[in-house]
This record gives C-alpha cells, structure tokens and sequence, in this order.
C-alpha cells in the first residue's frame, strides 16, 4: 500500500471541482447561520456528532479542519482535537497515542494501520498542502487504493487559522471547526451552493469541551510539536511543488544549455564556421561564441 495511493484517496473530494469554486486565497470561507437556532452543545450529543454518527453507520469517513480566530495560540486547538479524538473514536482501544501525527508523512502512514472507525489527527496540518510534492518518492495518482478503509476513519487537522484553509482543503473538508475562546468552538457543515456552485460553510453547532490537559494524548502533542520546531531536519521530505517545478525547470535550461554549447563548439572547432556568423542564430555575441568554442 503505497502512500501516494493513500495521499491520492485521501484528497478524493467527490465534488465537480470544475463546476465549483472556492473562497480567493489567503481569505476565510464564506459562512451562513441556519434559520433555526443555534444550539450549543456541551453533552457531545448536537448535529455534528449525530452526523459523525450516521458516516459511521454507513461506514463513511469524515475530514474535519480545526483552526482558530486571528491565528490564535493557546486556545486550544490541540485540546480540542484532544476530546474531539476520544468521542469520535468507537474502536475498542479507543483513541490512544497511536493515533496522533505531527507531519502529513507520518499521518498518511496511519491509514491501514489503525483499526476501521478510529479517530486521527494531524498535528501541524499547514503541511498538508496539496501544492507539495514527496522527494524520492513517485507519487502516481493512478495508484488505486481500498477507499472504503479512508471511508472508516475521523481524521481532525489542525491548523493555525481560517486564512489557511486554501481552495483544495476546502473542497476536502467535510467539516469546520473554528475556536472562538478556549472550551468554545463553532461548528460548521461544508455545503455548495445549488445553483451559483459555490462552497461554503453552514453553522451547526456551538460545541464546549472539557479541559483536556492532563490527557495524556495531549501532553503527547505538546512534546510532538516541541520536538518538531527544535528537530531542524523535520519535514525535510516535503517541499512545495513550485519549487519542485523551478527546479525542473532550472535542469531542463541547463541541459538545453550544454546542447547548445556542444552544438556551438562542433560549427566552430569541426566545421571551421565563423563566431560572427553563428552568433545571430543564438541570440549571442560573437566574443561568446568564441568562449563557448574554448571552453
């Protein structure tokens, strides 16, 4: 099971992304409030966690993005993933360490290992661009991978703030949760729009959640991010698929650079052509002609 072929059904979305367009970058998705009241949830029993519940029954996944307002620290994202992990995993061993990633490598490496109808997440989800690209791994996209087992698991990713939920992770997202002070988050339900085909968020819930810091999956997280900015050599397989494509690009000069040059040197040294005459052809002086020739 490769993890292109994981990555690939993970970022499967089931929507016309011809047909749909997304907020602009760097701005937060478009939001809207139901008609009926909003109700606020602190027994875990409100539409979202109903919703969580009938995906489980039929055996459907659910992708859910954490952030908090104004790229917020220490509101509790982390503790919010924290409880949200242990309500939304129903695999007898429960939510656990295991099942707690810092880095999209790592979390990707977690679908097909833990048990069907787990909960996962991601710590540090910034990293989970799609715009990125593996070294030394072919990601292929024609890989076909068991989606029912993607289907199965409550992934929660974590990032700094509604700005960075790009067009891709909100076409993936299935849910949105943004923190407005520490214990209390707004809950919100991707939909698109019927018929101007835009994505947006629809309120369901306001959820509170119990202080979570002596769970010892969150101290675990806290140690996992510590970890992370003093380890300079973290994520240092992953890096963003423009500069993957400059680099390319750079390579490919360069060889249609050395081409040229041998091309050049042949006219001159083999063929006796004169430097003033080859120049025009190549956009080049004569005085570099003569170095190529050299060289």
């Amino acid at each position: 099971m490769s993890s292109a072929a994981v990555q690939h059904a993970f970022w499967e979305t089931g929507i016309d992304v011809e047909n749909v367009s997304t907020s602009p970058e760097g701005e937060r998705p478009i939001t809207t409030d139901p008609d009926h009241e909003i109700p606020v949830d602190k027994s875990f029993s409100g539409p979202f966690f109903q919703e969580i519940g009938k995906r489980k029954l039929e055996g459907r996944d659910a992708k859910t993005l954490v952030t908090a307002d104004h790229a917020q620290t220490g509101v509790g994202k982390s503790n919010c993933c924290d409880c949200l992990g242990y309500i939304c995993d129903t695999t007898d061993s429960g939510f656990s360490k295991e099942k707690i990633a810092i880095d999209p490598p790592e979390f990707f490496g977690l679908y097909g290992k833990v048990p069907a109808e787990s909960a996962v997440v991601l710590e540090e989800g910034e990293q989970l661009d799609p715009r990125r690209a593996m070294k030394n791994e072919n990601v292929d996209a024609s890989h076909t991978w068991a989606k029912e087992r993607v289907r199965e698991l409550i992934a929660f990713v974590n990032l700094p703030s509604p700005e960075m939920i790009d067009g891709r992770l909100e076409l993936l997202a299935d849910f949105w949760i943004n923190i407005e002070i520490r214990g209390r988050a707004r809950i919100y339900q991707k939909k698109v729009h019927r018929t101007k085909g835009y994505v947006y968020y629809e309120t369901m819930q306001v959820f509170e959640w119990p202080n979570m810091d002596k769970s010892e999956t969150f101290k675990m997280m806290g140690r996992q991010k510590q970890d992370h900015i003093d380890d300079k050599e973290e994520g240092s397989n992953w890096i963003r698929k423009s500069k993957v494509d400059e680099m390319l690009e750079k390579q490919r000069k360069e060889i249609e650079r050395e081409e040229r040059d041998t091309y050049i040197r042949a006219l001159v040294n083999e063929c006796g052509l004169q430097k003033k005459d080859i120049a025009p052809a190549f956009d080049l002086s004569p005085q570099r002609v003569g170095q190529i020739a050299r060289e």
